[in-house]
């Protein structure tokens, strides 16, 4: 029993592997599932080089079809493995010296054919759902270091209701991720920001706050709709009901009904760099589902977005967060309640650690 039970160790870390660079890099970077974009544009053969908070990474879909998310890092030499290729045996080769990466694991290094498949780059959780792509990049599956998801992917329900159209797209923003979130969960702002809001009555009334889950809130509330809105031209309310919801780690979603038009936006926005970020959106709509009328939500779309960005330019770096709040502002601070909460950065790590090497 003894030697079976030594041989079992032998065995195990025989067959440890070891990545480069190590889990200091990337472990504090978002413990969540974070949506980097549509399903469309990973296709087959092609190498695409992502940021996400300046680590470097590699997404691919192998020949299997099935997306590999990789450390852009040739551990040999540095070189940047997306300006490689991908081989006939699925393999990505380093444009540099030709080593070959299986899914992150070094399987072959040119005129050294003892080569151990016991090393590599660091290979990450990545999902797709309905039509997009979602990565943990905290977590590396190879060396089984690193912080794994906190929660699950957040589906809307509108994704798989047929009853509904979507449009989707997406735009670089010069700001911080999660100012742009927030901003999306502002409800005070839009009336004062938004040419479609109504600066005559700009207040919303009937707001309440429930906590949906650990990582979850909704904000529902009310506002007279602006004379040029849909709400009123279309829908022909007075009144417009609006749902506000929130998903760790960036996930928004803002439902408006007029009457039985509903709209909802979700929204998606993770960083590419300390002042950079990616920001998603899918527009889902009840009416007007006909494909002719999606160019007058892509511009409305665009209108909203230059109208937010705009005034995120003009809100000082030092002091994003302000000195003072009001009622209105409650969904916000919920959001940073929870996001410090489950947000583990290195600090909160260490000292997990250390209570737990105590308890034991």
């Amino acid at each position: 029993m003894n030697i079976l039970v030594l041989f079992l160790i032998l065995t195990v870390t025989s067959y440890k592997i070891v990545t480069k660079p190590g889990s200091n890099t990337y472990s504090f970077k978002g413990n969540f599932y974070w949506k980097i974009g549509r399903s469309t544009q990973f296709k087959q053969n092609k190498l695409n080089r992502i940021l996400f908070d300046d680590l470097p990474l590699c997404i691919y879909r192998d020949k299997m079809d099935r997306l590999v998310a990789i450390s852009d890092i040739c551990i040999h030499r540095g070189a940047s493995l997306s300006r490689g290729k991908l081989l006939p045996n699925n393999c990505l080769q380093c444009p540099y010296h030709g080593w070959e990466y299986n899914k992150g694991i070094v399987d072959n290094i040119p005129g050294c054919p003892d080569t151990k498949r016991n090393f590599g780059a660091p290979s990450f959780l990545i999902e797709e759902r309905f039509g997009d792509v979602f990565l943990c990049p905290t977590y590396d599956k190879l060396s089984t270091q690193g912080i794994k998801p906190q929660c699950d992917i957040f589906t809307p329900p509108e994704a798989v209701d047929s009853t509904y159209t979507k449009i989707s797209g997406n735009k670089r923003i010069n700001r911080p991720f999660n100012l742009v979130t927030e901003n999306v969960l502002d409800i005070m702002h839009i009336s004062y920001v938004h040419s479609f809001g109504n600066s005559l009555s700009p207040v919303p009334f009937e707001v309440k706050y429930e906590d949906v889950g650990n990582f979850s809130g909704k904000t529902t509330f009310y506002y007279t709709a602006g004379p040029t809105s849909m709400s009123s031209i279309i829908g022909k309310v007075q009144y417009v009901k609006v749902e506000n919801e929130f998903y760790l780690p960036d996930t928004t979603v803002t439902r408006v009904f007029a009457g039985n038009m509903i709209k909802t936006i979700v929204t998606n926005c993770y960083p590419i760099g300390k002042n950079e970020s990616i920001f998603h959106y899918d527009l889902y709509r009840n009416f007007l589902t006909q494909p002719i009328f999606d160019s007058i939500f892509y511009a409305q779309m665009e209108i909203t977005l230059r109208e937010d960005i705009e005034i995120l330019n003009g809100i000082y770096d030092n002091y994003i967060k302000g000195f003072m709040n009001t009622k209105f502002d409650q969904t916000q601070l919920k959001y940073r309640e929870k996001w410090n909460k489950y947000f583990i950065n290195e600090n909160k790590y260490l000292i997990q650690k250390n209570n737990t090497n105590t308890k034991q």
